[in-house]
C-alpha cells in the first residue's frame, strides 16, 4: 500500500494559494484554507472585543480536527499556509505517522505586489490583513523555505508574480536536492540562498 501524502501550499499573502493550487492538487483534495474559515466564522459571530481571536480559535480548532480525521484514516491531506509561522508544526506530525511530505510554494516579486492583491482581494470580500503582517510573513515565508527545504521528500516552486497569469515552474527539489532547475528570477537569490546555489 502507498503511503499517503501530506501537500503544502505555501506563499505569502496575495501569491495565489487558493487560485493556482486548483490547477496542481488533485481534484479530489480540496485543500484546508485557513483564511476562508476564519472569514466564516468571524462572520458569524457578533461585534465584540474578542471576536477576531474567537474566529482564530475555530478556524484553528476546525483544522485540527480534519488533520486528525485524515490521520486516522491514512488519508491524504492539503493545507494553505504562508509559511511563516512555526512551519513544520503540522508537516512533523503527519511525517510521525508515515506520511509523504510533498511541498508547493509559490513566490511573489515584491511586498508592493502582495499588499495591491490583498486589498483587491478585500475589495471583493475577502479577508483583511494588517501591511506590517504582510511584510513580515514575506520575508519568514521565504528564510523558512531556505532553511527546511530539506525536511520535506519533493518541494515544487513557482513563480506567481504575473498578476491573472499561469504560476510560472522554477525548480523542484527531492530529499533535499535539486533534480531540475530553470533560471531562477533576481529577486529570489537573495531570499534563498542556500537553494539558489544548488544546481542539477
Amino acid at each position: 500500500m502507498s503511503e499517503p501524502v501530506l501537500l503544502i501550499i505555501a506563499g505569502c499573502n496575495g501569491s495565489g494559494k487558493s487560485s493556482y493550487s486548483r490547477s496542481l492538487v488533485p481534484s479530489s483534495l480540496a485543500p484546508f484554507d485557513y483564511d476562508f474559515y476564519f472569514l466564516k466564522f468571524y462572520t458569524s459571530l457578533f461585534d465584540s472585543d474578542i471576536r477576531e481571536t474567537m474566529a482564530h480559535n475555530m478556524a484553528f480548532s476546525e483544522l485540527e480536527c480534519q488533520v486528525s480525521m485524515a490521520i486516522q484514516n491514512r488519508n491524504d491531506f492539503c493545507y494553505e499556509t504562508n509559511f511563516n509561522s512555526t512551519p513544520l508544526f503540522w508537516p512533523q506530525r503527519f511525517k510521525e505517522k508515515g506520511y509523504k511530505l510533498h511541498l508547493i510554494y509559490f513566490c511573489l516579486d515584491s511586498i508592493e505586489e502582495a499588499k495591491r492583491r490583498v486589498n483587491i482581494r478585500v475589495q471583493n470580500g475577502g479577508h483583511f490583513v494588517p501591511e506590517n503582517e504582510i511584510t513580515k510573513r514575506y520575508f519568514e515565508g521565504f528564510t523558512n523555505l531556505n532553511a527546511h527545504f530539506h525536511y520535506f521528500d519533493f518541494v515544487d516552486v513557482y513563480d506567481t508574480s504575473t498578476y491573472i497569469g499561469d504560476p510560472k515552474y522554477l525548480l523542484s527539489i527531492e530529499d533535499g536536492v535539486v533534480v531540475t532547475k530553470g533560471e531562477l528570477p533576481q529577486y529570489l537569490i537573495p531570499l534563498i540562498p542556500v537553494i539558489a546555489k544548488m544546481t542539477p
